[in-house]
């Protein structure tokens, strides 16, 4: 056991990762909320200090996806490097508590930094705004949204784990290959989901995104079907056991990488 996982080998891994790279997390880090401010701060601005939860959902899933493969993909990015991965593959540790390492900073602690940025940016915008006496924001409640923020987790979920893949998988153009790679195969399952429709409906379709329903048309009356909640129960699960297969398949490429 411990040779594939030591506490002690891997919160020194995890120490050393820090002071190696902490100026450009922290970078990385200003960046995002630089962005992210003056993004949101400009959309409340033309609407008069208005800023619906919608949007606040909306900036949420969009940076949290974008800025969240962005950084991941950039975590093992010295594996592509021959001469800085050879100091990285003689360290003497395991190539799990070297994966662990970067799975923790790529996940855990950018969701944690994220959410925490995300709200404290919301916050002030909408404070702002609700300067205006005409205008009364309400910041976006991850309680009263649970499910919607619990469909973004296991998207970003599922993004990581294929950033993660890739970051290891392709030697250089990481985070361009990759959602090159996966926007070929959604591609490819959108195209696939819609033979599968046409055997079981024979009324007019619009067809909808993967996962969310579809739309019928029948005698100028349009009917819209949703999953039912065991349906998206399956989904649940299926997207947790993908995530889960595409970080173990990280984990194994990374095992071949080779001084």
């Amino acid at each position: 056991m411990k040779n594939i996982l030591s506490f002690q080998r891997f919160f020194k891994l995890l120490n050393k990762h820090t002071k190696e790279q902490y100026k450009t997390h922290l970078m990385s880090m200003a960046v995002l909320v630089g962005i992210l401010s003056l993004m949101m701060g400009i959309v409340a601005y033309f609407n008069g200090g208005e800023f619906a939860v919608n949007g606040q959902l909306g900036f949420f899933y969009i940076f949290l996806f974008l800025s969240g493969t962005i950084f991941t993909s950039m975590v093992f990015a010295d594996f592509g490097d021959q001469k800085k991965s050879i100091p990285v593959l003689t360290l003497p540790v395991s190539h799990f508590e070297r994966f662990l390492v970067g799975w923790v900073y790529s996940f855990l602690f950018f969701l944690v930094i994220f959410v925490l940025c995300f709200f404290i940016i919301d916050f002030i915008v909408i404070s702002v705004g609700n300067i205006n006496p005409l205008v009364k924001n309400e910041l976006v409640s991850i309680v009263d949204k649970k499910d919607q923020f619990l469909i973004a987790f296991l998207i970003f979920g599922l993004l990581h784990a294929t950033a993660l893949l890739g970051a290891i998988f392709f030697e250089k153009l990481h985070f361009i290959k990759t959602a090159f790679a996966a926007f070929v195969i959604l591609i490819v399952l959108q195209l696939i989901n819609v033979p599968l429709i046409n055997m079981f409906f024979s009324a007019n379709k619009r067809m909808q995104p993967l996962f969310v329903g579809i739309n019928l048309e029948e005698n100028s009356r349009s009917f819209f079907i949703t999953p039912s909640d065991f349906s998206n129960n399956i989904v649940i699960t299926m997207f947790i056991g993908v995530t889960l297969l595409l970080w173990t398949a990280a984990f194994f490429k990374l095992k071949e990488k080779q001084v």
